[in-house]
């Protein structure tokens, strides 16, 4: 549609709208067929900066667009992180201006998987790339002859991405999103129905008597109201028999159960396609006329195959309280109880959907006469209740604990506990050790982590010998007093210590969780939600703690009193061999000796050491000593004396 107005493109484009929406195409004015149309420039996520992304994506649609080569070196120049947003927003006008002389209509910027840039940026939020976001979206207000349209897509929503941030950025996050105006393309469930049966292609008929069992289920289904919302019970029928050997009950949870997970569509023809086992390919290389894959199959597949794919921790609760569940009954796989199980877990995964829940009538389209005796054997094992408010079934979660709750407790209780001090206690960083200057030197060149705040500056000294490397953990603008520390001295200063402490303060509290409450000891359910808590906070805090060390370029270095930008971790290790040669030791000597320079010397040289003490007690003549029965190796050790 935006192309330009002579085009192949966007004739099509418009005979296309003209057919589906004329009224519509009579309102859309087209560009002027001498135009250019718009400038799009797409933009695939990735995890990486936005800037860098956004500035090389620009520059290339500039270069296949007969811009100078000057214009396109400096969007390529621009193409860093941290770059002044400023500079960023000036660039882009300065192609709006040009495409705009070439007969352009406007300007698009396409983001697709925007998701990915900001769970970059959710890494590295000292850079506020997603600033440049809001002052696009600003930008794009403004009249021109070229504007500025901005279309990204997501699969979840801000909120979705901003869980690893502080509570001031994701507030700031909050404003962004105002920013846009949310389209949600969310399938209804008819319309999903119709998608996953326009992907079947049936080879010949169905035999009466399956073609006429689909058609019973499909009206009691109808008269339970458990049909989607617009699919009367002849269209149901209609797509139920094209999506065989999918059982008219499996059909409805599918496209819902794929929404549940972050990929929506894609997991949906994820299952479609799939080989794996239980997946939709497998089962029918194994099926005959007449067999139906059921509730209880679906299951399967997903805990094999998609099982940390849910997309909120809601739905993840009940996924777990479900696989739980399986374990207490410890059962057989495939007995009848279990299947029924499977397919009350999944229902209650869906949430009610009208007439579509865990219901008596809708269980027993599955396991017929049998399903009363199989539900008093469930309940008779506390699995499942039965809820008489709504009339279904529910797994029962087995657990009274509250977890969310016993874990902000822990975290109020703990609300002014030093971030600084809980680092320097837990040391969780090796000596880091300057390579050059110690293969250089021979002697072990080596810097001690320490941590520092507004509150502990300066630092206690170090109790070692080592060179102190001090992560400053700075709120907001906060900026160390380089003169309080004594010199010299490498201070890194970090601009993400809200989500720091929050990442922490969590992994802290959850640890301490199992020494309060004796639930975590005795309740297998709690236990486990416990356990995948515990192993996520841990993981956030490790992941956010490598950065600092991983990814310096995403802190604020000061060598001495002078500030150093630092490109990457080689850059950093180059910038500490040198600090240590010109700066801390410029006048020692080169003594290659592991016996001198070594605080844990080598096996093959304590060896020579004890020789060469042996033979000084027996050498009386101050000549030199030599190892006369194997010199070979240990001439370096013998060599000096």
């Amino acid at each position: 549609m935006l192309a330009p107005g002579a085009s192949a493109a966007h004739q099509v484009a418009m005979a296309t709208l003209r057919h589906a929406q004329a009224t519509l195409a009579e309102r859309f004015q087209p560009p002027r067929r001498e135009s250019s149309g718009f400038l799009r420039v797409p933009i695939n996520g990735i995890p990486d900066s936005l800037v860098r992304q956004l500035m090389l994506a620009l520059a290339l649609a500039a270069e296949q667009n007969g811009f100078t080569k000057a214009t396109v070196s400096k969007l390529r120049e621009a193409a860093q992180p941290g770059a002044p947003m400023d500079q960023i927003l000036t660039l882009i006008q300065t192609v709006q201006h040009l495409w705009a002389r070439q007969g352009g209509t406007g300007l698009l910027i396409e983001i697709d998987e925007l998701g990915k840039f900001l769970e970059y940026e959710s890494y590295h939020p000292q850079h506020r790339e997603i600033h440049l976001l809001q002052m696009l979206a600003e930008h794009a207000q403004q009249a021109h002859a070229a504007p500025l349209h901005l279309v990204v897509l997501l699969h979840q929503g801000f909120e979705y991405y901003n869980h690893r941030l502080g509570k001031n950025l994701r507030d700031e996050w909050q404003k962004v999103q105002g920013r846009f105006e949310a389209i949600a393309f969310l399938e209804s469930a008819e319309q999903s129905l119709r998608i996953v049966a326009a992907a079947f292609v049936p080879r010949g008929s169905l035999t009466p008597a399956v073609a006429t069992q689909c058609a019973e289920w499909i009206a009691r289904l109808a008269v339970e109201g458990a049909l989607p919302v617009g699919l009367d019970e002849v269209s149901a029928g209609e797509l139920s028999r094209r999506c065989y050997p999918l059982h008219p009950l499996t059909l409805l949870i599918l496209p819902t159960l794929c929404q549940k997970i972050a990929q929506n569509e894609r997991t949906l023809f994820s299952y479609l396609g799939s080989r794996e086992p239980f997946g939709l390919l497998e089962r029918l290389a194994q099926m005959a006329m007449g067999q139906w894959i059921e509730p209880w199959q679906l299951y399967d597949y997903f805990v094999l195959n998609q099982a940390d794919g849910f997309a909120d921790s809601l739905t993840h609760h009940r996924w777990v309280e479900v696989v739980t569940a399986l374990e207490r009954f410890d059962s057989p796989p495939d007995t009848p109880a279990v299947r029924l199980l499977k397919t009350i877990g999944l229902l209650n995964l869906m949430g009610a959907q009208r007439g579509l829940k865990a219901s008596r009538l809708i269980l027993e389209l599955l396991f017929g006469s049998a399903t009363g005796v199989l539900l008093e054997q469930l309940e008779a094992a506390s699995i499942i209740h039965f809820r008489h408010y709504n009339q279904e079934y529910r797994v029962w979660q087995g657990s009274d604990f509250d977890l969310p709750g016993a874990l902000q407790q822990a975290i109020a209780e703990r609300a002014h506990w030093s971030l600084v001090d809980v680092l320097n206690a837990l040391a969780p960083f090796k000596p880091v050790v300057a390579r050059r200057a110690t293969i250089r030197t021979g002697a072990l060149r080596c810097f001690r982590p320490g941590f520092g705040a507004q509150d502990r500056w300066p630092p206690k000294p170090l109790k070692t010998d080592e060179l102190p490397l001090w992560f400053y953990l700075a709120d907001e603008q906060d900026q160390p007093d380089l003169d309080a520390i004594p010199q010299p001295a490498v201070v890194a200063i970090c601009h993400f210590t809200d989500r720091l402490y929050e990442v922490v303060s969590e992994w802290i509290a959850l640890q301490e969780l199992p020494k309060r409450h004796a639930a975590l000891h005795q309740d297998r359910v709690a236990q486990r939600e416990y356990q995948t808590w515990l192993l996520h906070a841990e993981m956030e805090t490790t992941q956010l703690m490598k950065t600092l060390l991983e990814e310096p370029e995403s802190l604020q270095w000061f060598f001495g009193r002078e500030e150093r930008l630092i490109r990457d971790r080689r850059d950093l290790q180059q910038r500490l061999s040198h600090w240590i040669e010109e700066v801390c030791y410029p006048q020692s000597p080169l003594i290659k000796n592991e016996l001198i320079n070594w605080d844990h010397p080598s096996a093959s040289a304590n060896t020579g050491r004890k020789r060469l003490l042996a033979a000084m007690l027996k050498a009386a003549d101050p000549g030199r000593i030599r190892d006369c029965e194997n010199p070979g190796g240990k001439e370096t050790v013998f060599g000096p004396c």
